[in-house]
């Protein structure tokens, strides 16, 4: 599941008079999102971008860390206002009633980007000792821990009932969000992804 949590370089480093960062972060974000992160070759990100290698690894330092970069861009962009929803609900169900609403939203929208950039590249990744794969599982990490703070906050205002193993619950909760961005990048429609997440949210107990 995704949550901000990737750490994007140092943005005081030069680069080039008139550099478009974001433009530069979009078409990479469409090359890594077709060709997968390993696959995207420096060469097709700067015929993407529009620029040189040494351009690029002024601006950037690095294939990983423009990659790194790319998912934090992501995050903000398509992430952050899910999750603020998410935190600001105080009703635990409907909390993650509304969060998988949005979350269907975003990973069944019209467009080549279905799915999740996030969970297509973890899931793709051969080398797991790398910064890119522990970028990525620190996202999956943070939002384990979000889940897990709602359903600890359930609890404690008696929505929840107490004992519930909140860990492994946000977890399964999580499998639940990466397996639906797995079925929506193979093209299962909006409407049957939201008949999963009504059976899969039948986990969450509620206090009597």
């Amino acid at each position: 599941m995704s949550t901000s949590n990737a750490k994007p370089r140092d943005t005081t480093r030069g680069r080039r008079r008139g550099f478009d960062e974001k433009q530069a972060l979009e078409a990479a974000m469409d090359m890594f999102w077709e060709h997968g992160y390993e696959a995207t070759s420096v060469s097709q990100l700067c015929a993407g971008i529009g620029i040189n290698p040494p351009s690029l690894y002024a601006a950037f330092g690095s294939k990983a860390q423009l990659f790194i970069d790319v998912v934090d861009h992501y995050e903000r962009t398509f992430w952050d206002p899910v999750w603020d929803a998410f935190d600001q609900e105080q009703q635990v169900v409907d909390a993650f009633s509304r969060f998988f609403n949005d979350y269907v939203d975003v990973i069944s929208a019209p467009g080549a980007h279905l799915g999740c950039l996030v969970v297509h590249s973890a899931v793709s990744l051969e080398d797991r000792e790398t910064d890119v794969a522990r970028a990525l599982a620190a996202i999956g990490d943070e939002g384990v821990r979000r889940i897990q703070g709602k359903l600890d906050f359930g609890i404690r205002d008696g929505q929840i009932p107490a004992g519930t193993d909140t860990l492994a619950l946000a977890h399964a909760i999580n499998i639940l969000s990466e397996g639906l961005a797995l079925r929506a990048h193979d093209g299962v429609p909006a409407d049957m992804l939201r008949r999963q997440v009504a059976a899969g949210l039948r986990m969450i107990p509620e206090a009597e």
